[in-house]
C-alpha cells in the first residue's frame, strides 16, 4: 500500500527501528533492514539523519561523475553485491538505455527508465572515515547505485556539496508517493508447445550475437530459466550450487581473466579480471580483490535456486557463461571468460567450464517443474 512520503519532516521513528535491528546484528545493511521492516529501502534511507532527498535529475548528476576521479559504485539485488572502485569514464546515457564503455573500471549498462529518485547520503559523525554518497532508486523504491566519493580534498568535497546543492534547489515537492511494490512469485517452469520449442532451438543455433538472446525469448514469451530447460542439445546444463565456488577457484588457479555481471532493474554493472581471493563469511561467498583490482564481490550462493551451464552460438564461435537465478527466476550473476568482440573464446575459461560441467552437474529436477511439465503433457 502506497502512502505519502515527507520529504520534510524525518520519520526518526522508523530509523530508530532500524538501529535497534543493527544493534543485535551488526552486519543488517539497509537492504535487508528495510525488507525486515516492511519498507522500502528508499523509506528507510530518507529517514537517515544523514541523508537529503535531491529529486529525480539522475541523468545530470552520472554525467558530472566524470569529474569527480576514483568513486565506488555499489551494485546489488537480492543475492549479490557488486562493489568496483574506478573513474567514470565514456559515459553515454540516452533517453531509455546507456552505457559506460570501460573494461576493467567501471563497466556499467543503464536502463534508465528505472532511475526516478536522488538521495545525497553525507555521514560526518566518524571523522576518521566520513562517508559521501548518492544514491539511486526506481520507482518502487528500490536501489539501483550507491556511488561514493574516494578522493575527499576540500577541493573535491566543495564541488560535491555544490552539485548537491543544485540539485535540491530543483525539489519543489514536500512529499513523494513511491509506486506500489508488484507482488514477486516464485519461479515456476514454462512449458513451450512443440512449435514452440522448435522455434526456440533453431533460433537458438542461428544466433550470431548473445545479444540476439533476448528477442528471441521476448518473442516466445519464456523465461530464461524455463528457456534453459528446453534449450537444443548440450548448449545447457543445471549445476549443483556448489559449482559456484569451484568455477571461481579454478579461474583463481589459472589466472584465467573472467566478467563478472551483476544487475538488478536499472543497471548492470561488469568486472574484467582475474580473481585472487576467494572467502566464505557465514552465508556470503566472498571475492576480496580491493587490493588487486578494486573489486569485491559478496554472493549468497546457497540462497540460489538455480545454476546453469549455458553455451550460445556466436560469429566468433561458442560464447559460455554460468548464471544463477533466485527462487523467482530472476537473474542474480553470471560469470563468462573475458573475450573482445572479433575473438574467439578463451580456452582456460571453456576447460573451466567442462570441469565444472563434468564434476558438478545436477541431476535431480526439483518438484515444481517435474509437477509443472506433468500438468503441461
Amino acid at each position: 500500500m502506497s502512502h505519502p512520503l515527507s520529504l520534510s519532516k524525518k520519520n526518526t521513528e522508523l530509523w530508530k527501528q532500524y538501529q535497534a535491528l543493527k544493534a543485535k546484528t551488526p552486519m543488517l545493511f539497509p537492504t535487508e533492514g528495510a525488507a525486515a521492516l516492511g519498507v522500502s529501502e528508499f523509506e528507510l534511507m530518507l529517514a537517515s539523519p544523514y541523508s537529503q532527498y535531491i529529486g529525480d535529475q539522475c541523468r545530470a548528476v552520472l554525467k558530472q561523475f566524470e569529474t569527480f576521479g576514483e568513486m565506488e559504485s555499489i551494485v546489488r539485488n537480492e543475492l549479490a553485491v557488486h562493489e568496483k572502485t574506478a573513474s567514470y569514464h565514456n559515459l553515454k546515457l540516452g533517453e531509455k538505455m546507456g552505457l559506460a564503455l570501460n573494461v576493467g573500471g567501471l563497466d556499467l549498462r543503464f536502463f534508465m527508465w528505472q532511475w526516478q529518485h536522488m538521495l545525497a547520503v553525507i555521514d560526518t559523525s566518524r571523522t576518521d572515515k566520513p562517508s559521501y554518497s548518492i544514491q539511486f532508486y526506481n520507482g518502487q523504491g528500490a536501489a539501483i547505485d550507491k556511488v561514493y566519493l574516494r578522493e575527499l580534498s576540500d577541493e573535491t568535497i566543495n564541488r560535491w556539496q555544490a552539485m548537491i546543492e543544485e540539485q535540491q534547489q530543483k525539489v519543489s515537492n514536500v512529499t513523494l508517493t513511491l509506486e506500489a511494490q508488484q507482488p514477486v512469485n516464485d519461479w515456476r517452469y514454462k512449458a513451450l508447445s512443440e512449435a514452440g520449442r522448435t522455434q526456440l532451438q533453431q533460433g537458438w543455433l542461428a544466433m550470431t550475437d548473445v545479444h540476439q538472446f533476448h528477442s528471441l525469448l521476448k518473442n516466445l514469451d519464456i523465461d530464461r530459466a524455463s528457456s534453459y530447460r528446453q534449450a537444443p542439445e548440450q548448449m545447457t546444463q543445471q549445476l549443483d550450487i556448489s559449482a559456484i565456488e569451484s568455477v571461481f577457484e579454478q579461474a583463481r588457479d589459472a589466472k584465467c581473466p573472467i566478467m563478472i555481471f551483476v544487475g538488478n532493474s536499472g543497471l548492470v554493472q561488469i568486472q574484467t579480471g582475474t580473481v585472487q581471493t576467494l572467502k566464505r563469511i557465514g552465508d556470503w561467498f566472498n571475492i576480496l580483490d580491493k587490493d588487486h583490482n578494486n573489486f569485491t564481490l559478496h554472493l549468497k550462493d546457497k540462497a540460489l535456486a538455480q545454476v546453469w551451464s549455458v553455451k550460445r552460438p556466436t560469429k566468433d564461435g561458442i560464447v559460455t557463461c554460468i548464471e544463477g537465478f533466485d527462487r523467482h527466476g530472476v537473474s542474480i550473476f553470471s560469470v563468462f571468460g573475458q573475450r573482445i568482440e572479433g575473438t574467439p573464446e578463451l580456452e582456460e575459461w571453456q576447460q573451466i567450464v567442462a570441469n565444472t560441467v563434468q564434476n558438478h552437474s545436477y541431476t535431480e529436477a526439483p518438484a515444481s517443474v517435474v509437477m509443472a511439465e506433468a500438468e503441461n503433457t
